[in-house]
């Protein structure tokens, strides 16, 4: 297995996914830095469209990366190869946490004028591949310096149904949101009788749920309610509702 000839390929994906909007590099720059430069120029309503594309050309790639040398790869093999790409995103220090592989590190310089953009396209990028090259392998990223301010924290795992609430899709609430999200809470049970319970966070989104449910049409209103409070201290918070979902049977 050729690490570097894999990442050679998800390099040139991920270009392709940028190129789709932007076609203004300078040729000459090598690939790394022609990256770089495309991921600063991508106008803020391309975003989206440029983390789908990099998601999926990873995705595809990997898929047939996988089928080709009939494999799958394990959460050291994703560290391996990060490690041998050389992305500043994934540089940093490794340990071994809870049957996971946690990266931390501080913030860096890296496509500075693309913003927190950069840091959701690396995501993207590396969801893309996992999804792609393992079985029950999957990434996330719990922290990121650009959006929160604190360090920024990647994470390699194997899960088959968590408990609800206890997945590592997202990490612990940061100590500086606990206290204004309990003094929520106790507001929005007196003023809205509804009970509201946040089980983690993951880069600026916070994973909640309600624990008596909702009654019917109302778990939309309040949301709103509820992520209009967090965001008068807390304007970068979105919200993530891991409420279960009924399935309706459909008659043919």
């Amino acid at each position: 297995m050729d690490l570097k000839d894999l990442a050679n390929r998800w390099q040139k994906a991920r270009l392709s996914a940028l190129e789709q909007v932007r076609q203004d590099v300078v040729q000459s720059l090598p690939l790394a830095l022609q990256e770089e430069h495309l991921l600063e120029q991508v106008p803020s309503e391309k975003q989206e469209e440029v983390l789908r594309s990099v998601f999926l050309n990873s995705r595809k790639l990997a898929q047939s990366f996988s089928r080709h040398h009939g494999m799958a790869f394990e959460i050291h093999d994703f560290q391996a190869l990060v490690q041998q790409s050389e992305i500043p995103c994934y540089q940093g220090t490794w340990e071994s946490r809870n049957n996971a592989l946690v990266l931390t590190r501080g913030a860096c310089a890296y496509a500075s004028g693309a913003k927190d953009f950069a840091c959701t396209y690396w995501r993207e990028a590396l969801d893309g591949l996992v999804m792609g090259l393992g079985e029950e392998e999957r990434s996330a990223r719990h922290g990121c310096a650009r959006i929160d301010g604190g360090a920024c924290v990647d994470v390699l795992f194997t899960e088959t149904n968590p408990a609800p609430g206890k997945s590592k899709h997202f990490g612990v609430i940061p100590a500086m949101l606990v206290e204004d999200l309990n003094e929520i809470k106790d507001q929005f049970l007196t003023s809205m009788k509804t009970e509201v319970e946040f089980v983690g966070y993951s880069a600026g989104t916070l994973y909640f749920h309600y624990p008596k449910g909702t009654s019917c049409g109302s778990g939309a209103i309040y949301t709103s309610a509820l992520l209009s409070k967090i965001q008068t201290k807390h304007p970068y918070i979105k919200l993530q509702d891991i409420s279960p979902r009924a399935v309706l049977g459909v008659e043919s």
